[in-house]
């Protein structure tokens, strides 16, 4: 239910002077005159112009709006009387465009191209911020046309999508629905918005992410939509590992061999700790390897046990030999790899995927704007550090293969092999160990000697600052599960919890 205290919710500070919303026929523009009050209390010299489609008026009245902005209402038909082109003069007078609330059906015209109202053609044609904020009957969410609608819609580059919040269907009684959030956050991802399309391209590129719990027959499959992977016995022994990206991987792998492989291969076996380096398989990769369980497994299985010890050891002895050597001319791009391409694709509003988009608003109401901001500091701070070394570029508990019966380790190596910070890596595996701690339980020390080992096989640890890149390394793994994992619901609440805890810590 809305506050009826206009007091309560603070108005951003705004850098446009006129706005134009569109309101569409979803039963929540019952709002609109709250909202246009709100406006016209807290941001009295923004100049509001409200369009109202057909349907729209089903659930609120042009004099309702028509009072709150002076009589600057309109309705989205095409006049036979009118001698100019409204839709022009929209385009060219809004500073920017707000559709709220925004049906699927205006969603889909709009990311289809459509113009076949004045405030479509006008949306079209603006150069200007378009906002969309959908509001979703129950299941919509999931459904194909939402998923298209809204990565077409989010690759426009003047384009950003507010996303919804759960609310209460009028239907159903439950809460099943997408509703917009309050007006004033709406606004305030114009402001970013804006600010963002004043300043240098962001980076675009996007990467593969987290292997999912295996379990431990000879052969077997599992995985998400990010990444599949199967294991088979071999006839000499071992394990074939054959890793593919999902149906909904953003990006293939890095490709296989160049100079770089030939440097990695040249590190050889650290006694029965080693690389393996996969064998490109079409667009997936193989790995022979002695064991058929991750360390990821066991430590979700068994806990922090000590026999885990040595391998941790051994990880960041592999991290270390990778880092320690002298990266190619022609090394992969530099200054960060494809985890923190995607995490900064998320953090900064460009999500493809509506789930994944609606956790990070989730995630940002939840920490709040200081710790946010914070966020996004360690976020930038890492993307821009010029120191880089050739690296793993996802190394995690899920791509070390543990062998229990010979004692040794296989490091899967060569999908995302990148230039990055140092602290990246082994920052990552921090964040993991840290994470299954919190999930798992148990003896804080002997997880903590597991961290230890880690840092020992590196001969470096991560210093005071070790949370940053944990918290980062977690929020990833939070548009992971978002974006490619299904019934996760509740589960983004319980990770704002933890990640607030690790940001506190600063």
């Amino acid at each position: 239910m809305i506050d009826v205290s206009y007091d309560a919710i603070p108005g951003p500070e705004l850098d446009f002077n006129r706005l134009l919303v569109v309101v569409t026929g979803s039963a929540y523009a019952w709002s609109t005159p709250y909202w246009l009050e709100w406006l016209r209390l807290h941001c009295p010299e923004l100049e509001v112009r409200v369009v109202l489609t057909r349907s729209a008026k089903r659930f609120v009245t042009p004099q309702a709006v028509g009072a709150r902005v002076g009589g600057a209402v309109s309705t989205d038909v095409w006049p036979d009387d009118e001698a100019t082109a409204r839709h022009v003069e929209w385009a060219e007078w809004a500073d920017a465009i707000l559709v709220y609330p925004a049906t699927l059906h205006f969603m889909g015209r709009l990311a289809l191209g459509l113009a076949d109202s004045p405030a479509l053609l006008a949306a079209q044609c603006s150069r200007e911020t378009i906002a969309v904020a959908p509001a979703l009957p129950p299941g919509a969410m999931e459904g194909a046309a939402v998923r298209q609608h809204w990565a077409a819609l989010s690759a426009r580059p003047n384009t950003v999508l507010v996303p919804p919040i759960a609310g209460r269907s009028l239907t159903t009684g439950r809460e099943d629905a997408w509703v917009p959030p309050p007006f004033p956050e709406a606004l305030r991802l114009i402001v970013e918005h804006r600010a963002a399309s004043s300043g240098p391209a962001a980076d675009e590129s996007s990467a593969t992410a987290d292997e999912a719990d295996e379990p431990p027959s000879s052969d077997v499959a599992f995985g998400t939509r990010l990444l599949r992977t199967a294991i088979h016995g071999l006839p000499a022994g071992g394990r074939r590992w054959r890793r593919e990206p999902g149906p909904l991987a953003p990006t293939p792998f890095e490709p296989a061999g160049g100079e770089e492989y030939r440097l990695l291969a040249a590190i050889g076996d650290l006694g029965d700790a080693r690389l393996a380096l996969g064998t490109a398989d079409g667009p997936a990769r193989r790995y022979d390897v002695r064991g058929k369980l991750t360390a990821a497994h066991l430590l979700l299985h068994e806990g922090p046990s000590p026999g885990l010890a040595k391998p941790l050891h051994d990880l960041g002895r592999l991290l270390r030999a990778v880092h320690d050597l002298t990266p190619p001319p022609a090394a992969p791009r530099a200054g960060t790899s494809r985890g923190l391409a995607r995490l900064d694709t998320w953090l900064t509003g460009r999500a493809t995927c509506p789930r994944a988009a609606c956790a990070q608003g989730q995630v940002r109401r939840n920490l709040g704007e200081a710790r946010w901001a914070r966020v996004l500091d360690w976020h930038a701070r890492t993307l821009a550090d010029a120191e880089t070394v050739l690296a793993h570029g996802a190394a995690g508990l899920g791509s070390l293969v543990v062998d229990r019966a010979g004692g040794g380790v296989d490091l899967l190596t060569g999908e995302d092999v990148c230039r990055s910070p140092w602290y990246v890596d082994l920052g990552w595996v921090v964040g993991e160990l840290v994470e299954l701690q919190w999930q798992v339980g148990g003896d804080k020390a002997a997880w903590q000697s597991l961290t230890e080992a880690l840092f020992e096989g590196y001969d470096r640890d991560l210093g005071s600052e070790w949370n940053e890149i944990a918290a980062l390394r977690i929020l990833l793994h939070v548009h992971d599960f978002t974006a490619y994992v299904d019934n996760v619901d509740g589960e983004v609440d319980r990770y704002c919890d933890f990640v607030r805890f690790l940001i506190d810590l600063s």
